[in-house]
């Protein structure tokens, strides 16, 4: 019987000991036993936690031996499973594309086989393997959580700072990271300068170079290490850990370079906000008239108070406007909101107008729909060209007309004009809309304007409120709410209830709203 032999070891430092040499020769000495007849030895060193194709060169190089030899081979040899793979999954995975070669997988220190007791023996290696995987893990995610817990940073520290470089000596770092001298105050002096909010990304990679990073660095400071610094380093640098296993931040014990106030003024800059102004909620749901009900004397809109008496709090709206005949004069909450509701009945369109609109709307939509068919009809064209342009890239590249550049550009150009066709195939698929149930629903909804606004979330009114009366609508103590303009599918009821304009004119522009 003839096979092939895999063997590595899991680090680079075992590579100069023995390990590769003792497999080699038990392999070897297995096989004579066993009458194989070794065709191919792959050997390599790289890690087994997991299958990745660039950790695992010779091993896939193997497997693509056993599929070019199927019929001709009927062993892979292996000094022990856990050299074969450390994941469960991917060790029974590979033992069956092994048999669909007609390869079976040899063990020479563990008895594994296709014998009931054999494949339980290999089941519990496999699962063995990777037991000790995980438990290795856990203790260096164990150990890390560990020093970040007690404000030691466990990985390379970002520029500024100064690595004790524990790793290259075998060592645990116990220690915080210390200031670079040289670049320290330099990093220190850019973030500052750009947490005024009068230098971009762009202008402090100037700056940084004009105060000397570049020279110390040896290479020009881009935007994207600019970029860097502020996505992956910013915590760090104000003296802050985060714990990636438990999601707590920690007091690093490390030197900072700005403070966690200048963090966040930084965090706001970045946002692109001022950091002097806040933006002030101006809803208040216990008055949601307020900026939509205007005085009737001054225009201006009316505001809302609620003093206190013998009986508690009472709630009012007046005038604010201090010039105003009207300021200081008061009108029950109350009072006010129920005449709004009065008014959103009155102004209320009737069925039949509401019946004529929609069917007025849905011919001039079926008008446009020919167009959107057609339009659809021509973007699934382009992409199913590209499509086809981008298969002949494929098979360009497998009969060597493309070299491996030419291939990746012409792919990459195709791929870009299919994404960008095909967005604009989804939205002109986002004018598909079934028309006529959207105006249902928005006929249902606007019959009953005093009901959608009594049910209506609070915070939601005021938007309510501006698409019926884009303007305000004024209020006077006496004579309650006066004309206003109204929305365009209520402007256009009013006007056909007096006959002046024709409802094909509003369909036009109402139907834009849907």
């Amino acid at each position: 019987m003839k096979g092939v032999v895999y063997i590595r070891v899991s680090s680079k430092e075992q590579t100069e000991g023995t390990s590769l040499e003792e497999q080699d020769k038990a392999c070897r000495e297995y096989c004579k036993i066993n009458g194989i007849d070794i065709i191919e030895i792959f050997c390599e060193g790289e890690s087994a936690k997991d299958m990745k194709l660039n950790n695992r060169k010779e091993f896939l190089r193997g497997l693509e031996f056993c599929r070019k030899n199927k019929g001709k081979l009927g062993a892979f040899v292996v000094h022990k499973v856990d050299r074969f793979a450390r994941n469960t999954e991917d060790h029974f995975f590979v033992r069956k594309t092994l048999l669909d070669y007609g390869v079976t997988l040899h063990s020479v220190t563990e008895p594994i086989g296709n014998k009931p007791v054999e494949k339980f023996v290999e089941t519990m290696l496999a699962a063995s393997a990777e037991f000790d995987n995980a438990i290795r893990k856990q203790r260096c995610c164990d150990g890390q959580s560990a020093r970040i817990n007690q404000g030691i940073y466990p990985h390379k520290c970002p520029i500024g700072y100064i690595s004790g470089r524990c790793k290259s000596r075998g060592e645990k770092k116990t220690e915080p990271d210390l200031p670079d001298e040289n670049i320290f105050p330099i990093i220190q002096r850019g973030l500052k300068e750009f947490k005024k909010g009068t230098v971009s990304k762009t202008d402090l990679a100037d700056l940084l170079d004009k105060w000397g990073l570049s020279k110390l660095r040896g290479k020009k400071t881009t935007v994207q290490f600019v970029e860097k610094m502020f996505t992956q380093h910013l915590r760090f640098y104000a003296g802050i850990l985060l714990n990636p296993y438990t999601g707590e931040t920690i007091k690093g014990q490390h030197k900072p370079m700005i403070s966690e106030n200048e963090m966040r003024e930084i965090q706001f800059t970045l946002g692109g906000k001022n950091k002097h102004c806040v933006k002030k909620n101006r809803y208040n749901p216990i008055f949601p008239l307020v900026r939509t009900v205007l005085c009737a004397t001054c225009i201006k809109p009316v505001a809302g108070s609620s003093p206190r008496g013998n009986g508690g709090r009472y709630f009012y709206y007046h005038c604010r406007n201090k010039e105003c005949s009207m300021y200081g004069k008061a009108i029950l909450k109350t009072r006010i909101e129920q005449d709004f509701l009065e008014r959103l009945k009155f102004i209320t369109p009737k069925t039949e107008y509401l019946e004529l609109f929609k069917a007025t709307v849905i011919d001039l939509w079926n008008e446009k729909s020919v167009a959107y068919k057609l339009e659809i009809d021509r973007q699934k064209k382009l992409v199913e060209e590209l499509e086809r342009k981008r298969q002949r890239i494929f098979e360009m590249r497998e009969d060597d007309s493309y070299t491996v550049e030419e291939f990746n550009e012409r792919r990459s150009q195709v791929d870009n004009k299919i994404t960008a066709e095909k967005i604009t195939l989804n939205e002109t698929r986002i004018d598909q809309l079934d028309v006529e149930a959207v105006l249902s629903f928005a006929i249902q909804f606007i019959k009953d304007l005093s009901r959608q606004w009594f049910d209506l979330p609070q915070q939601l009114r005021p938007r309510f409120q501006k698409l019926i009366f884009p303007e305000g609508i004024s209020y006077d103590r006496e004579k309650g709410f006066g004309t206003a303009k109204l929305g365009t599918i209520y402007e256009a009821t009013e006007l056909l209830a007096h006959k002046k304009y024709p409802l094909v004119v509003f369909a036009k522009r109402s139907s834009n709203l849907f």
